[in-house]
């Protein structure tokens, strides 16, 4: 592992020649700005001083995979973020990535407006509807995944009615061939669609992030970056052309991935916006399964679309200068449901009727924490199976009446028979039972499989939609 260690950390000449060859296509003016910063330029204050506001969600990566949260994986500018920012310890994402988009897009919990699978229903209103009719720039680049998944007939919400006036986005539209997220790229532009044959997607996405922070640094904006790195299939990049496995070449997305979130935190030093952007880091879910990964020397295999810890638990790190102390950590539990209404708090946009909570006060220190739980209506109709359940830091209750320990460094979940319970551990039911029902209990959806309609069902009792077709398997657990 040393040796694997040191192969990964070689990586970093190599991704700084490779983002600054990304960059070359990003155009001139974002060059000369840099220059200017160089030279000693001053840049003139803008009247609006809202903060501008970068989600950067990056795609299947657990809490393990951050060197800042003990992972082995080479992260040096998420481990920078964290020591001039704050690291979320509690941070939560639904398992599986469609049901967490819908969940931090919209603030609302997916038993209410999840339908199916890489779809948001039309006249759904987003964060990026919110932050747009409060006068920000909206712009969005990279994965999308909620227009349709081209099987069931529906036909989900545009970028442009998600609030966002510009986009470059992969997996656009569910009924066109969706094409590559990485080599030889295709990408939807603002509606124009554009297939490179060389090229790595993600160079692409990162020139549009860049150009947008340039043209729009005179007012308030609002960039969702949602990577398309470190998605499986697991690919050499620009910088790791030689990696060869699974594991070694998600070692050299990471380290990729994070090379990119250095280029664009230099690129809002070198647009004098340092002082006023909020940049949030985290990803849709926990890690591939196909990946084990060490977290302080414990093994910990991917979770993704599982219930469990190691498909919720994501990293979480907050920058943001003058308003986020540097170097802090908080055990605060964050809820996907919470991005809306935070990104409302700071920017004075007005949330309208959600269901997550503001979490600026914990960001800027004024607040130890915005809940005591999470509550999640998990039914992806998409694999894997749904389940029910409410969780604070330490324990989770399931639907089926599974009570468990939570061991959040490792992933691990305990179950705790009624005969050993504790007073305290009594209690966190009786308050988790509460909550579970507190929310209506909605029915799981029973199809599973919407990809396999028309096609033979595995089990002649059940519809193929229901039952499956052929021997599925794949990267997030099934049966």
């Amino acid at each position: 592992m040393a040796q694997f260690q040191c192969r990964t950390r070689a990586l970093k000449v190599a991704l700084c020649a490779a983002i600054a060859a990304a960059g070359l296509s990003a155009p001139a003016g974002a060059q000369q700005q840099a220059a200017s910063v160089q030279t000693g330029q001053q840049h003139a204050p803008r009247s609006d001083r809202r903060p501008n506001i970068i989600l950067i969600l990056a795609d299947d990566m657990g809490v393990e995979t951050v060197n800042a949260y003990g992972g082995e994986y080479y992260t040096p500018n998420l481990d920078r973020m964290a020591k001039e920012g704050l690291r979320f310890d509690n941070a939560h994402a639904t398992p599986l990535c469609s049901p967490s988009r819908t969940r931090l897009m919209t603030g609302i919990e997916n038993h209410r407006n999840y339908e199916a699978f890489a779809y948001l229903a039309p006249g759904q209103r987003t964060f990026g509807n919110m932050l747009k009719d409060a006068g920000y720039a909206t712009g969005m680049v990279g994965k999308w995944q909620l227009s349709g998944n081209g099987f069931d007939g529906r036909t989900g919400i545009t970028p442009g009615q998600a609030g966002f006036e510009e986009s470059a986005l992969w997996q656009l539209k569910s009924l066109d061939a969706k094409g590559s997220r990485y080599w030889g790229p295709t990408r939807v532009i603002d509606g124009k669609t554009r297939i490179d044959e060389e090229g790595f997607g993600p160079d692409r996405d990162q020139a549009f992030a860049l150009d947008f922070i340039e043209r729009h640094k005179d007012r308030p904006f609002f960039l969702y970056y949602s990577m398309v790195l470190v998605h499986d299939p697991f690919v050499p990049t620009p910088a790791s052309l030689a990696s060869a496995g699974p594991k070694d070449r998600f070692a050299g997305m990471m380290t990729y991935m994070d090379a990119q979130v250095g280029a664009l935190l230099a690129k809002l030093k070198a647009a004098g916006l340092d002082e006023n952007t909020i940049v949030i880091f985290t990803a849709d879910n926990g890690t591939n399964r196909q990946i084990t990964s060490l977290r302080n020397g414990a093994a910990v295999q991917g979770g993704k679309g599982s219930p469990t810890l190691t498909g919720t638990h994501v990293p979480m790190i907050v920058r943001a200068p003058g308003r986020v102390a540097a170097g802090g950590t908080t055990p605060a539990l964050f809820d996907f449901l919470d991005f809306l209404p935070t990104f409302a708090a700071f920017s004075g946009a007005v949330p309208g009727a959600v269901d997550g909570v503001s979490q600026a006060g914990v960001m800027t220190g004024k607040a130890r924490s915005a809940r005591d739980a999470i509550f999640m209506h998990y039914d992806p109709r998409w694999l894997a199976r749904p389940a029910r359940f409410a969780f604070d830091a330490s324990y989770k209750l399931y639907g089926d009446g599974r009570f468990v320990a939570l061991d959040p460094a490792t992933g691990v979940e305990t179950d705790i028979p009624a005969a050993r319970m504790q007073p305290a551990d009594r209690t966190r039911k009786a308050a988790l039972e509460k909550i579970l029902h507190s929310v209506p209990e909605v029915p799981f959806s029973k199809e599973r499989f919407p990809m396999c309609a028309g096609r033979p069902s595995r089990d002649p009792k059940l519809p193929a939609i229901e039952a499956g077709c052929g021997a599925l398997s794949g990267s997030i657990g099934v049966d």
